[in-house]
């Protein structure tokens, strides 16, 4: 593949990806049920989500939070409550939670719940194919 090809790819995939964090955004800051997302709010996170530090796969968990996080993950009963949990959340408000949302659902996570295990959870749920959405703020949703 020629640079040109390679450089238009990556172009077009930036602009797929702002396009897609543009909705859902506009989404959740005209979401009645979601009144703390304001379009202040919506402008200041589609910055930081488009900025070049927007990154969230870089987590990576000592072994004890990795074996933890696929103990849930790898959990069907589990697997299926968190994804059902998000599925409820879009169809009640038309776009899909926020992380801090998905990660402060108590009924989910086991109390001594840490943020590297939050974010490992995160990563193999994304990578086992399970959860889309996840590099677009409030685009989490099955996959």
């Amino acid at each position: 593949m020629s640079t040109t090809a390679a450089r238009n790819r990556r172009t077009a995939a930036r602009q797929d990806r702002a396009a897609k964090a543009q909705v859902s955004i506009a989404a959740a800051v005209s979401c009645p049920r979601c009144p703390e997302v304001t379009a202040e709010t919506g402008l200041e996170i589609l910055t930081k989500a488009l900025g070049p530090e927007a990154s969230r796969w870089w987590w990576n968990g000592s072994k004890t939070v990795q074996e933890r996080a696929e103990q849930l993950t790898g959990d069907p009963a589990w697997r299926e409550r968190a994804l059902g949990w998000i599925d409820a959340y879009r169809d009640a408000h038309g776009h899909g939670p926020s992380w801090r949302t998905f990660w402060r659902e108590p009924s989910l996570w086991p109390e001594d719940t840490t943020l590297s295990l939050l974010n490992t959870v995160m990563r193999q749920l994304g990578e086992g194919g399970h959860l889309a959405g996840t590099k677009t703020p409030f685009g989490l949703r099955r996959r």
